[in-house]
């Protein structure tokens, strides 16, 4: 088979891989359950693009795009937490887990190599996502009872006068989006891509069509019952703004957000921080996590899945989960992900010279309410080594780096060198000084 039909093969296999972790084939069709689809999907693709794919993980292509690189540096450090202990069987089995995502990101930013295909693949997972939110709206309002999806009944605090616990019905996703936060995510990240393709004046008359999908996914968003789910679609709302309109149209509309949200946001009793709202049994989980690298793990950690043993659940932060897993080593290369793609974000803004295809420097706004979005939902979730969060990274590499070569010099925004080794560094010695003070001033 020639070249390019094998590449377009690899690609169609990517796009289904992407899908089924929206709309698990296992869950729709119970004749499917316990076939490893997504598996063999992601191996079909892995085998198709084999060269290609290690060439994304060699020294000189990771020097280009440090989001690579740092992704990579997790899956080493998830290693040495373990290696660290002697812990032959950690090593392997979070390593083994881990090293699926890996290759996800590698096959996402391997495949996504031209505008149109990445226009194709955002495509996909706004369709795929908004559908099954669809049908998690659909099912928690009754209109039509879904086997494979079952809602959360959540505490949200103690009726003094009937004495009994209240209860608060929170909606839940499918598959891997089982928690109503992260479906309150997945709603986020879903409204700014459908808002991208609603924007496109280049479209026809159809691309109003995307209205019905957004007004779909504010229904569903309240209907999760997310407190970090509103801020995060607000943040990634305010950013989308400032970035396509600049700072006054954004300091408009956070003013109106903020005369909407108490009321949007319901009245959840124990959510605040107060001693026994939700807020501050988070906050005691990060103090315990931060007690325990007061010992030799400070460096590398207490090793990988160690947080539940440390403190009784995980630490419903992803920074802070990363740092007391990994040690200050694999917390500031997790925080490199995220710490290189907003500086390259910035960077092409900052660009002297023009990016010569207009689709990315339209999608420029709607990469950063992304990532602003993304990033404000992890801040309460503990989704460190999950697979949808390299999906948002390797969106970012795979965009920048098509910015990068859409221009006249073809210089990357961004080359990993000891000058970026010690901003990351110090951006990341802040950030974790930042939140252990203000966990030590607020779980008191």
């Amino acid at each position: 088979m020639h070249d390019k039909s094998l590449a377009k093969l690899a690609f169609a296999l990517f796009l289904l891989t992407t899908a089924t972790l929206f709309l698990r084939p296992s869950e729709l069709f119970i004749w499917l359950e316990g076939a490893p689809i997504y598996e063999a999907l992601i191996l079909c693709t892995f085998g198709l693009t084999f060269q290609s794919f290690l060439a994304h993980f060699k020294q000189f292509t990771l020097t280009r795009q440090p989001i690579s690189l740092c992704v990579l540096g997790v899956f080493v450090a998830i290693g040495i937490s373990h290696f660290q202990y002697i812990y032959m069987g950690g090593v392997i089995d979070s390593g083994t887990l881990f090293l699926k995502t890996l290759i996800y990101f590698g096959l996402l930013v391997t495949v996504v190599n031209t505008p149109a295909r990445l226009r194709s693949f955002l495509l996909t997972v706004a369709i795929c996502a908004s559908t099954m939110v669809t049908l998690c709206v659909l099912d928690y309002y009754e209109v039509y009872d879904f086997e494979f999806i079952e809602h959360l009944d959540d505490n949200d605090g103690f009726d003094e006068d009937e004495e009994v616990v209240t209860t608060v019905r929170r909606m839940r996703g499918t598959g891997i989006f089982m928690d109503p936060n992260d479906m309150s995510m997945v709603i986020c990240a879903t409204g700014v891509l459908c808002a991208f393709f609603l924007t496109n004046s280049k479209s026809s008359w159809l691309r109003f069509g995307w209205l019905i999908p957004m007004a779909v996914l504010v229904v569903g968003l309240l209907a999760t019952g997310s407190r970090g789910g509103l801020l995060a679609c607000g943040l990634a709302g305010l950013t989308l703004l400032a970035v396509r309109f600049g700072g006054k149209m954004a300091i408009v509309a956070a003013v109106l957000a903020a005369c909407v949200v108490p009321f949007a946001a319901g009245g959840r009793g124990d959510s605040g921080m107060e001693e026994g709202g939700t807020g501050h049994e988070r906050i005691q989980l990060w103090r315990d996590g931060f007690q325990e690298l007061k010992s030799p793990a400070l460096l590398f950690g207490t090793g990988q899945g160690s947080y539940p043993d440390i403190a009784g659940l995980v630490a419903h932060n992803s920074f802070i989960h990363a740092y007391v897993e990994l040690g200050l080593f694999g917390g500031t290369l997790f925080f490199g992900c995220f710490f290189f793609a907003g500086m390259q974000l910035y960077r092409m803004g900052r660009l002297s010279e023009l990016v010569e295809h207009p689709d990315l420097v339209r999608m420029r706004p709607f990469m950063c309410a992304l990532l602003a979005g993304w990033i404000t939902s992890i801040m309460s979730l503990s989704r460190c080594y999950v697979v949808p969060t390299y999906l948002l990274l390797g969106t970012m590499a795979a965009y920048l780096n098509l910015v990068w070569i859409h221009t006249e010099s073809g210089q990357p925004l961004v080359i990993m060198n000891k000058g970026h080794a010690v901003r990351l560094g110090i951006a990341s010695g802040m950030a974790f000084s930042g939140l252990y003070v203000f966990t030590a001033i607020m779980a008191r």
